[in-house]
């Protein structure tokens, strides 16, 4: 089973962010610190997900709302099935895709690509405030103590009573493919494919304070249709590592006019630029499923 390794990508024009919660809509790597379930069929059950490594999506207050609403969404968590007096653990959740099955939005578009993937329908990226789940950045939650001064934020932080806040200490982040659609792809930021094959892992970063953002892609004369990848969170350290995450799907699509369409330029692959925008500028400011 090989490792892959997080290479240093190239360096890229920032963009600026629409808003601050804008620039934060990305995937977050935390720990589940909840004892028990606090809701749900199961509420007052041991939590199965306890101490494991999870993937967050955040969902910040929207401007009608009260900025302490804002909470995570943890994607494939471990779980329960079954009777609530004999409940069996599994290793996802009914909550293990993106876009968030309940959502009812449409997988996420694969588009005509710029630069090393000008021969490639690639994940869009579409700036916004709006829940589209476009932005496939990954970071440990931590990145958001810079930020604590604003409300949204600190309450997304500090959702469930802060059981997402324990730190990662030494652990050695890797996805590990589970699954993928035959003609879809994962790459660095640079064009460097992460994995080979099922059961391949790739270290995307180490403890409290990384980015990684994937790019998905597929050939350009793709076949329309759905695509889908599988993955989960496993800590390769050597010593105590962390327990591995459940397992979580992301969904993308080819249009039939993706490969010959030219998308708006607000639209494209800028993808690039806005990955390392926003790491730009991280580092120059240095209700829960």
């Amino acid at each position: 089973m090989p490792t892959a390794v997080a290479i240093s990508q190239l360096n890229f024009s920032p963009v600026q962010a629409s808003s601050l919660t804008d620039e934060l809509h990305h995937f977050m790597v935390a720990i589940d610190g909840r004892e028990t379930l606090s809701f749900g069929d199961y509420a007052g059950l041991a939590n199965p997900n306890l101490s494991r490594l999870t993937m967050l999506y955040p969902h910040f207050a929207h401007d009608d709302e009260d900025v302490s609403s804002s909470h995570f969404h943890s994607i494939g968590s471990y779980s329960y099935t079954g009777s609530v007096d004999s409940p069996t653990v599994i290793d996802t959740s009914t909550n293990n895709q993106i876009p968030e099955y309940w959502t009812d939005l449409p997988p996420i578009n694969l588009v005509p690509g710029t630069g090393v993937f000008a021969d490639s329908l690639v994940n869009e990226i579409t700036p916004s405030s709006a829940e589209n789940y476009n932005n496939l950045k990954i970071t440990p939650i931590q990145i958001l103590e810079d930020y604590l001064d604003d409300p949204a934020v600190n309450a997304l932080y500090n959702s469930s009573d802060g059981a997402w806040t324990g730190s990662l200490g030494d652990a050695e982040i890797a996805l590990e493919l589970i699954s993928i659609t035959d003609g879809l792809n994962v790459a660095t930021l640079d064009g460097t494919n992460l994995f080979d094959e099922v059961g391949d892992t790739y270290v995307i970063g180490q403890g409290d304070d990384f980015s990684f953002t994937p790019v998905f892609y597929t050939d350009q004369d793709a076949n329309s249709g759905n695509y889908s990848v599988e993955f989960r969170l496993v800590d390769l350290q050597s010593s105590n590592p962390l327990p591995e995450s459940g397992r979580f799907q992301i969904n993308f699509q080819v249009r039939a006019q993706a490969q010959v369409s030219t998308p708006e330029p607000s639209a494209i692959i800028s993808l690039i630029s806005l990955g390392f925008g926003l790491s730009y500028m991280y580092c120059n400011r240095k209700k829960t499923f």
